[in-house]
């Protein structure tokens, strides 16, 4: 594959900030990254910068960002100090940045060359919408297509309970994750909280701040490999490997439902219309019910065996 990224000098001059900022966090990127940054900066139609935010990579993605910041002047490349953590990384971006629209790439996906273009025109004039999104092709680790995905859920309908409703009931992948967001919208958010299923508590919580757009194109090619972070990690790994509070005792399944129930009470919405949306959560909490009362059990039965371990010994 050819992994070569053109060369091009950015569109836009001057001091204001470009409508389109593109947010790339990456971790030892490799061995996709290239090709994923090719794509992006082969996007035409739009005016855009993107930063990329390298949470102290190990292997060559530092090289080549840096290189590829030196070459192309639409490139801003962040490096960490520190790692911290894949949420945080996430969320520093949106302020990291000074564009109206945002979005997150992931640094093994590809976007078609006017994917970006048709999120910004589908998304600029509908002044009540919060994000555009597309449709996707599901790729394998070689490229190889092996399936797509369309929206099931009624995203631009008027009510916000039937938005939320149907992204908390309806089975389905959440790649609305991967749309254009308004940024000003978005930084009412609480952001991606630090639990596993972090983007589909976003996507709800943007729900109910207005409708979605959809582009009915399958122009994100979404990369499906051994090596996805939520493919290969648990939920209680995920505590373990990506928090950095250094909490002992955890509640997966807890925690997020909290922050489910913080996001509607932090909502736009009437109090009738809170009242509605705390309701549209039963299903999420019919089908946790289990595995919260297991977090709780276990919660107990690691608390009891810390205290016994800190007893000093007589």
């Amino acid at each position: 594959m050819d992994h070569q990224i053109p060369r091009q000098a950015p569109p836009l001059t001057g001091r204001a900030p470009v409508p389109v900022a593109v947010g790339l966090p990456v971790y030892n990127g490799e061995p996709y990254l290239a090709s994923s940054l090719k794509s992006l900066l082969a996007q035409t139609g739009v005016d855009f910068e993107l930063h990329i935010a390298d949470n102290c990579s190990t292997d060559g993605t530092e090289e080549l960002c840096r290189e590829l910041a030196r070459r192309d002047k639409r490139v801003v490349y962040h490096r960490r100090p520190r790692n911290v953590g894949v949420t945080a990384n996430h969320n520093m971006l949106v302020n990291e940045v000074n564009s109206p629209y945002f979005t997150w790439a992931a640094s093994d996906d590809a976007y078609a060359p006017d994917r970006l273009h048709k999120l910004y025109e589908a998304l600029r004039y509908r002044y009540d919408a919060v994000l555009s999104f597309t449709s996707a092709t599901q790729i394998d680790s070689s490229g190889k297509v092996i399936g797509g995905w369309d929206d099931v859920c009624n995203t631009d309908h008027i009510d916000p309970v039937l938005r939320l409703r149907d992204l908390i009931a309806k089975e389905h992948e959440n790649y609305h994750c991967y749309g254009l967001f308004r940024r000003e919208v978005l930084r009412k958010t609480q952001l991606l909280p630090p639990v596993k299923n972090n983007d589909r508590i976003l996507v709800a919580e943007l729900a109910l701040h207005g409708p979605f757009v959809e582009v009915r194109e399958r122009l994100l090619l979404h990369r499906l490999h051994e090596r996805r972070l939520t493919q290969c990690t648990s939920q209680r790994e995920w505590y373990r490997t990506q928090r950095t509070d250094g909490r002992k005792i955890v509640l997966p399944n807890v925690e997020e439902a909290g922050w489910y129930v913080r996001a509607v009470k932090r909502s736009p919405l009437s109090a009738t219309d809170r009242g509605r949306a705390m309701l549209a959560l039963y299903p999420w909490f019919r089908a946790n019910a289990v595995p919260m009362a297991r977090n709780v059990v276990k919660a107990a039965v690691d608390g009891a065996r810390i205290a016994v371990a800190g007893k000093p010994r007589l």
